[in-house]
């Protein structure tokens, strides 16, 4: 088993990748923590909790609480991208009426209106020192504003080398998503993952970073024939159709794209099952100053030659080149359908 603690902000592809989590059996979910993002911090929290409720998993928050984090960024100004995610975050469903059976439980869905971020610092801490085989992953699926926080507060349990982030996104050889050379999810908060990439290295200079950039994910379409495999009968499955379908509607106003790529949960995948990807080892910086470029991933590409920057700047990581996408989809479709069993939907 992998402990796992996820830190994310749903978001429709962010759902998927939790679902993956709480479906797949070499992942044991340790904490969930919700950022700033795709949306306002408090309704990614929201979405988070209704994740676990149409998955029949909300039992699980007796022992898995979900942490409200950073609703903005170390030093800048919020953004959010409803545009793409909607009003809610998890645009295309109307959730009051989940909304008010989560709330007949008795679970507090304003709870995510507070700033807890030392919450999810100490909540990560705790679940790395209560880690049964002493390791932890970090799933990173939004941007790394309480990464960073956690980073700075408890360095030498990242000294250890026994924690590891597995993180979507950057741009390497492609063009961005939200400026001309940066993804969202670190351009919101650049700042954020120059501290991670600082903190996760090893004496040895082995990376504790890997990156699931749009490189990758943009390979990773939810086309026609990836929706058919789900079943429209089944509510819960359908409830996932409609996500996608709505998903599928302002990626394509937004960005052209005749099918949209599902980018988070190829991070998730990543954790179980590595085998499937190609990884390269490189040298990084992140630039955290340019007025059209802050936000890139910058890479060392000719070590030989480059007087670009102080050398010392450069950090270790992996980043994904290609991932087996028939995998892929095989696999999360096939935990979608396992949690359609136990849904109450």
């Amino acid at each position: 088993m992998i402990d796992v603690w996820h830190d994310c902000d749903p978001g429709h592809d962010d759902a998927i990748a939790l679902m993956y989590c709480l479906s797949e059996p070499k992942i044991n979910l340790v904490g969930i923590s919700t950022v700033h993002g795709n949306q306002l911090s408090y309704k990614t929290f929201k979405n988070a909790i209704r994740v676990l409720y149409i998955t029949g998993q909300i039992s699980k928050l007796e022992k898995i609480k979900v942490i409200s984090g950073a609703n903005k960024p170390i030093k800048r100004k919020s953004q959010i991208c409803e545009e793409i995610h909607g009003d809610s975050g998890l645009g295309g469903i109307d959730w009051k009426d989940i909304d008010s059976k989560i709330e007949a439980l008795g679970i507090n869905l304003k709870e995510g209106e507070k700033q807890n971020i030392e919450n999810v610092v100490d909540g990560i801490h705790n679940a790395y020192k209560n880690s049964k085989n002493g390791k932890l992953t970090i799933l990173v699926t939004g941007c790394h504003t309480n990464i960073a926080a956690y980073a700075q507060k408890y360095p030498e349990d990242i000294k250890s080398g026994n924690i590891n982030v597995v993180a979507m996104g950057g741009s390497i050889d492609t063009y961005g998503n939200t400026s001309p050379w940066a993804e969202f999810n670190i351009q919101i908060d650049p700042e954020a993952f120059s501290i991670v990439l600082n903190a996760f290295q090893t004496e040895d200079k082995r990376s504790l970073v890997t990156l699931i950039p749009l490189d990758v994910t943009h390979t990773v379409l939810s086309t026609p024939e990836v929706i058919k495999k789900l079943d429209e009968n089944n509510k819960f499955e359908n409830l996932i159709i409609k996500l996608l379908y709505f998903f599928k509607e302002t990626y394509q106003n937004v960005f052209g794209f005749p099918s949209p790529p599902v980018h988070d949960p190829v991070a998730a995948y990543y954790i179980v099952h590595p085998e499937d990807f190609e990884v390269k080892h490189e040298q990084a910086v992140v630039e955290t100053e340019g007025k059209y470029t802050s936000g890139s991933i910058c890479i060392n590409r000719y070590p030989k030659i480059s007087n670009w920057c102080d050398k010392n700047e450069l950090k270790e990581i992996d980043i994904c080149r290609k991932v087996n996408v028939d995998k892929f989809w095989d696999s999360i479709i096939d935990h979608l359908h396992i949690l359609a069993k136990n849904s109450p939907l």
